[in-house]
């Protein structure tokens, strides 16, 4: 009797061990299904976070375009570049990171010249899907951040050479540096009916992050020095490192501004994210290998 009480027992607590067990596993099943990691997460501030700096061995990569694409909308690549000079000059200057060879440049301004691109100002695109007017079937934007002296000593003659409109988006606190524009440049550029500025703010500040009025000092200071050197209406606005938020985006409608810049990728623009239009960082590759 005693043994059989004893068995009795011994099952007893085996089938709670084996129930525990299955109970805990089950959890930590659900557990791993429910727990997502947060590097595959997309949410807003996400996109409002600054990006790292391109590199100019990075892989052309093609990003799948939405559907159905939200509001009125066109389909105009908009291209992002901020170095252009010998990549043996970037090398010896530390610029490899933000730099396209300017023989490749060349190469790259020629495809889109023999593809039959025609090239806009940021304002016309803007204007375009504010209107909601046509644009050439092949439109495409090109676009300089920061205002590095390589544009103009490289990039420049280049777009001149194809007749091509470039968009300067110019820091204008940084304008003078050592590795910038001078305001002599600026304003020779500006006279050239092919060359557009955008505010960049003043000092090159990620304006989703700060003061009221810090950030509306980025924004007024970079504006009103732009305007003084450039006698263009500056209305048009390029987030340092792809940096903004809501309150970002507010901001710049109140101060006048019609559209922005982003540096989400993607080859179609919408009215429905007017102030944060996308652009496609640019590298040492044929243009064809972006889907140009």
């Amino acid at each position: 009797m005693k043994n059989k009480l004893y068995l009795i027992v011994i099952l007893l607590f085996a089938l709670v061990l084996i129930y525990g067990n299955s109970k805990n596993n089950r959890f930590l099943q659900n557990k791993h299904i429910v727990s997502v990691p947060h590097s595959v997460k997309t949410s807003k501030s996400e996109l409002s976070t600054p990006y790292p700096l391109p590199t100019s061995t990075s892989t052309p990569t093609l990003t799948p375009t939405p559907t159905p694409l939200p509001g009125y909308c066109l389909h105009v690549p908009v291209l992002l570049y901020h170095h252009v000079q010998p990549t043996a000059l970037a090398k010896e200057l530390g610029q490899t990171a933000l730099n396209v060879d300017s023989e490749m440049f060349d190469r790259q301004m020629g495809y889109l010249f023999s593809q039959g691109y025609t090239t806009l100002s940021a304002k016309k695109l803007v204007t375009a899907l504010r209107d909601h007017t046509s644009l050439p079937q092949k439109s495409i934007v090109i676009t300089f951040d920061d205002g590095y002296k390589s544009v103009y000593d490289y990039a420049y003659p280049i777009l001149q050479k194809y007749h091509f409109i470039g968009n300067l988006m110019i820091a204008a606190g940084l304008i003078g540096g050592s590795q910038y524009l001078s305001w002599d440049q600026v304003e020779e550029m500006a006279r050239n009916s092919l060359i557009d500025f955008t505010d960049h703010t003043w000092s090159h500040y990620a304006i989703n992050n700060g003061t009221k009025d810090k950030i509306e000092f980025e924004i007024e200071a970079g504006k009103q020095q732009l305007k003084e050197h450039t006698n263009q209406q500056i209305d048009i606005f390029t987030y340092p490192y792809g940096a903004f938020d809501d309150n970002a985006i507010n901001t710049l409608k109140r101060l006048g501004f019609i559209g922005a810049f982003s540096t989400i990728p993607g080859f179609w623009q919408c009215d429905s994210f007017i102030m944060s239009l996308h652009r496609n960082r640019i590298g040492n590759y044929s243009l064809s290998e972006y889907g140009l």
